[in-house]
């Protein structure tokens, strides 16, 4: 096995749920990860693969999947027995500020004199605080980071200067934290190859089946996800990803769209060594009509045969779903309405109307759309309890307007754990009315390890009490689930397995209050009695996992393929002068 240059790590949420009593609920159950947030971000792939096109050997190694998939994983003995040259650590969500810290500490103990970096949105905002822990030596901020990083390694490699290295955040000699300029936000993302036979090929080359998964069930559910940009054009006050966050706190001031033909290329690399689904991030009509005709005519031209899905920021129109039709073999929509009440909705950020939206869904399966997810939020700007118990007849009305269509599938959960740093909300949370619970990196860190989601939570909401929150939105889920039972959405089963665990959810938070009443260190023993019951109700509670997935497809081309990425990754290998590098940073740039 080649010595890695780079090691990426990406740490659960919190470090030590193995043994914590933490009731995450619903707050996980609307990705496919689990509640400890073992999915990796996207620029691990985009990192790792850059800095491999520029002659660096990087490995991927997901702690997260590792700790679940081996419940008695060393990760101790795994960090001690790494060589490389640096670590670096995702800190892209804020609810993963527990794990990644501590991650970093055990590289320290066991790797006193190797750099361990840090990057993604939080580790941006959160920057020189970051940098000030004894464990971490280097931030690079921003939301393009693969050109800043690999500078960092080079310099890294050969003992050269970080003084000139843009967007970079660190400790000096003397303790003190210097922040470089945030001068690098390219204009494009044509930078990057979106390239997910990375994972692959690291598995062959390490050896190693489980420590590049994105998540713990990709085997059984190999989605991925496609970027169409960096940056957005649509300013929600709770998204730490808004246009107005990435202005003020990223440098950016225009999205930087990837080019819709190196677009089509990655679906269609994806295509040929993946069987699931791909997932189109971003709501690609942000770049305007050109770019989607020549993104949708560009699937058409490859014959994409894998179920594809987008995510739309705002309900798309007849004509718009006639196009995908017209060039696509299998198409799902999203949509994230955060409330049926366009009240609040509008003071959410995203001001279309409910009929616009119920239209739209109408369209969609006119024009033979597959799915089409529909996905409500609680905690959110103005809205009362009242309003989130309204869901589900409003969705009811919705169902009955499309003749129960089971292809629409609606979900609801919390905003949580945290408001994003970086949001509006964040920034103002009185404006919004929100009472704050977390400023600091360490105050949210500490959050983490608290027993129950609604104890996590960063914020309380002026328009309901937390009490509210949580049982409304157990409510409101126990009838959209009824619902879609009704509906033939979801069979007989599911919905009863969902009920009885949320039911079993609620007695739960109940019990979980009733602990917190006792001091320490009483509470902490009743804390640990109450573990398993916990873990119980952890994986799945709003709805089922598998609710989320849509079908996968497998051919012969994928095993030829396969195949051959097999044979040249062995090649490469074993004659490394195979690999195919470009020199810039080699040569000293």
């Amino acid at each position: 096995m080649a010595k890695a240059d780079l090691v990426l790590l990406h740490a659960p949420s919190v470090y030590d749920f193995r043994e914590t009593s933490i009731m995450y609920g619903p707050v996980s159950d609307l990705v496919p990860s689990s509640p400890i947030f073992e999915m990796y971000p996207l620029g691990f792939t985009t990192i790792a693969e850059y800095m491999e096109r520029h002659g660096l050997m990087v490995r991927l190694t997901n702690l997260a999947v590792l700790m679940l998939a081996k419940p008695k994983f060393d990760v101790e003995r795994a960090i001690r027995e790494m060589d490389p040259v640096a670590f670096g650590i995702d800190l892209h969500w804020a609810p993963h500020a527990h794990g990644s810290i501590e991650i970093a500490r055990l590289c320290k103990k066991y790797h006193p004199d190797t750099p361990v970096i840090f990057g993604g949105f939080t580790a941006s905002y959160f920057h020189e605080e970051l940098a000030a822990y004894d464990c971490v030596d280097y931030v690079v901020r921003g939301d393009s980071t693969e050109e800043p990083f690999t500078r960092l390694m080079f310099a890294l490699k050969r003992g050269g200067s970080v003084t000139d290295i843009p967007n970079l955040t660190y400790t000096d000699s003397s303790g003190a934290v210097v922040v470089n300029p945030l001068t690098y936000v390219p204009d494009t993302f044509d930078h990057v190859n979106l390239d997910y036979s990375f994972s692959m090929r690291s598995v062959i080359r390490d050896r190693d089946m489980v420590s590049a998964l994105p998540f713990k069930g990709w085997l059984s559910y190999p989605v991925s996800a496609s970027l169409t940009c960096r940056g957005c054009t649509r300013s929600c006050v709770t998204c730490g990803g808004s246009a107005t966050a990435f202005r003020q706190h990223y440098k950016r001031d225009r999205v930087a769209f990837r080019d819709p033909e190196l677009l089509v290329r990655d679906i269609a690399h994806i295509g040929k060594h993946i069987p699931g689904p791909v997932f189109v991030l971003n709501d690609f009509r942000q770049a305007g009509e050109e770019y989607v005709q020549a993104f949708i005519t560009g699937l058409r031209r490859i014959d994409f045969k894998n179920p594809i899905g987008f995510e739309f920021f705002t309900p798309p129109s007849e004509d718009f779903y006639a196009l995908l039709d017209e060039n696509l073999n299998d198409y799902s929509v999203e949509v994230s309405a955060e409330s049926h009440d366009d009240a609040v909705r509008a003071a959410f950020g995203k001001p279309y109307t409910w009929e616009a939206l119920a239209e739209s869904v109408g369209h969609a399966f006119k024009h033979n759309c597959q799915r089409f997810d529909l996905y409500f939020m609680t905690g959110i700007p103005t809205q009362t309890a009242e309003s989130v118990l309204g869901t589900a007849d409003a969705v009811a009305e919705l169902y009955a307007r499309i003749g129960d269509d089971p292809r629409l599938l609606p979900f609801i959960g919390p905003m949580a754990p945290f408001l994003d740093p970086g949001s509006m909300v964040y920034e103002d949370p009185e404006r919004y009315g929100y009472t704050l619970r977390a400023r600091t990196l360490e105050e949210h860190r500490q959050r983490l390890t608290l027993p129950s989601w609604k104890h996590i939570l960063n914020y309380v909401p002026d328009a309901m009490t937390l009490d509210e929150m949580v049982e409304s939105t157990y409510e409101a889920a126990i009838g959209l689930n009824r619902v879609k039972a009704r509906v033939g959405a979801i069979d007989p089963k599911t919905a009863a397995t969902t009920e009885r665990r949320i039911l079993e959810a609620q007695i739960a938070m109940s019990r979980i209050d009733h602990i917190m009443g006792h001091e320490e260190p009483e509470r902490g023993v009743m804390l640990a009695e109450f573990k398993r019951e916990i873990d119980a109700v952890n994986e799945s509670t709003v709805c089922e996992k598998s609710e989320l997935n849509w079908p996968a497809r497998l051919d012969a081309g994928h095993f030829f393929n396969n195949a051959a990425l097999w044979l040249r990754v062995n090649l490469e290998t074993i004659f490394p002068r195979l690999r195919r590098i470009d020199r810039r940073f080699m040569e000293g740039r």
